[in-house]
């Protein structure tokens, strides 16, 4: 890892006070509120007449705060790779073994990448559309999670790939702490392996509420009703599943489950972000917009053992959050109908992560001095990661404009990463 990277440490949390906004309560309810943090929480909501006069704040009218979204799996890895493969596959080890071809484009200029560059592409991908927190089912790597990244990382959890090796399955669970949540791909193909692999997993470990199964396609409806009956999570992955399978869970199936969440997947399977699967999810599948909500928020959260409030906006929770525009309609109805280019700001624990240009020029200069520039498909956003060296790395290997996700990272635009604070804002 480059200087620049292994000396990334991120702004602190700062006290702020956010005013004239709607603050989203619940799924259905947003009221005007202000709302005051202190550290890494949030200090209290008041009235909007309560303010006091001496109080410095953030001008936010005409906007909505929501909770930081959750996104319960992801490859951060993985995040700057294309959709690879040509489905639907029986199983997830055909798309394997048809895609895994490292000494051929484009894996193998991808690979030229740093593990670490491409672990920050994943954070920036999840930090755009308004992710705070994102479970990552690899190798954890403190040296980049905990030293300023942008998006919260449980580093709690236990977890293993698949079945492949039911031995290495079992050593991981037992070595996981027992208040831990623990992931594993599952049941992820519609052929008679999927089946046997719940039988094989049930054998091996005890099922209950900490496992959290992840895609579960292939589990007859008997072993649906053991997962229900014996309160083990489901982590639900829609876009990733109908492009490798062409199948995924059903509605009724979702709606019977209470701890599951939605996930993205990586792009070697699900292009976009977790907005873009929420909005696919409602536009296409007809999931409500409730249902949807408590899938990347609440839900999450509880799936994910997250015990600081997370998912919600109370005081005493984490201050992780997102700004919008507000649509003047319930929280969920807002969250259904955003992409990436919506989000304006962004706080996670406290810390002012990402600032649209039209909001940076409304804060203090002390609150998006440490922000650096970057743009996207032509969208210009300030960060709290050095995306200065991030740019530069990725560029090199990958040329430019390079392709993330299905988006453009643009350089040559004014050099985004030199602006930094009101100087972006003005640029802009």
């Amino acid at each position: 890892m480059t200087a620049a990277l292994l000396g990334f440490r991120g702004a602190a949390p700062r006290d702020l006070v956010l005013s004239g906004a709607r603050v989203a309560r619940s799924s259905q309810i947003a009221q005007p509120l202000t709302l005051e943090t202190k550290g890494r929480h949030i200090k209290g909501l008041d009235s909007p007449q309560a303010r006091r006069a001496d109080r410095s704040g953030i001008d936010l009218t005409g906007y909505i705060i929501l909770p930081g979204l959750i996104n319960a799996h992801d490859h951060l890895d993985f995040s700057i790779y294309p959709r690879l493969g040509n489905g639907p596959y029986p199983s997830w080890r055909e798309w394997a073994a048809d895609i895994y071809r490292p000494q051929e484009s484009p894996i193998r200029e991808l690979l030229e990448l740093p593990r670490e560059v491409r672990v920050w592409w994943g954070g920036i991908r999840n930090l755009l559309c308004g992710a705070t927190t994102v479970s990552q089912h690899d190798r954890y790597l403190p040296e980049v999670l905990q030293c300023g990244f942008p998006v919260h990382v449980p580093a709690e959890y236990g977890w293993a790939h698949s079945m492949a090796d039911a031995r290495n399955v079992a050593k991981r669970f037992h070595e996981t702490p027992s208040n831990w949540p623990f992931f594993i791909h599952l049941a992820e193909g519609t052929n008679a392996d999927a089946e046997r692999e719940f039988l094989e997993f049930s054998s091996t470990v005890e099922l209950n509420s900490r496992i959290a199964l992840v895609h579960a396609v292939g589990l007859t409806e008997w072993q649906w009703k053991t997962l229900n009956r014996l309160n083990v999570g489901v982590v639900w992955c829609p876009i990733s599943n109908l492009f490798t399978l062409g199948r995924t869970l059903s509605l009724k199936q979702i709606q019977s489950q209470t701890d599951v969440a939605l996930g993205t997947d990586s792009p070697l399977t699900a292009a976009g972000d977790l907005l873009d699967h929420i909005r696919y999810l409602h536009d296409s599948l007809r999931v409500p917009p409730v249902l949807l909500y408590l899938l990347v928020t609440t839900r999450a959260a509880k799936l994910l053992r997250l015990a600081e409030g997370q998912g919600r906006l109370e005081p005493g929770s984490l201050a992780s959050m997102f700004v919008v525009r507000d649509r003047h309609t319930t929280p969920a109805n807002t969250l259904v109908e955003l992409d990436w280019t919506d989000v304006e700001l962004v706080i996670q624990a406290g810390r002012i992560v990402l600032a649209s240009p039209e909001l940076a020029a409304r804060l203090p200069d002390e609150l998006t001095s440490h922000l650096e520039g970057l743009c996207l498909d032509g969208v210009e956003r300030l960060i709290d990661a050095p995306s200065s060296e991030l740019v530069s790395q990725t560029s090199i290997v990958l040329g430019s404009p390079a392709n993330l996700w299905g988006r453009k990272l643009e350089v040559d635009f004014g050099e985004p990463s030199a602006l930094n604070g009101k100087e972006f804002a003005a640029a802009g």
